[in-house]
């Protein structure tokens, strides 16, 4: 297991998009992200929280 050379950040980030390839998860990745960011804004309009 030495043999294995231990990453260099930030050099070496770039090597992420070699698994997760972005014309497969780049447009799922946000629409998560869209539907994460208005579940917080319902929940923070159903508190009370929002605007008056």
């Amino acid at each position: 297991m030495s043999d294995v050379a231990k990453p260099r950040n930030p050099e070496d980030d770039w090597k992420i998009w070699l698994v997760v390839n972005p014309a497969t998860w780049l447009m799922p990745i946000f629409y998560a992200l869209l539907v994460l960011a208005i579940a917080v804004h319902w929940v923070v309009f159903s508190v009370g929280l929002g605007w008056k």
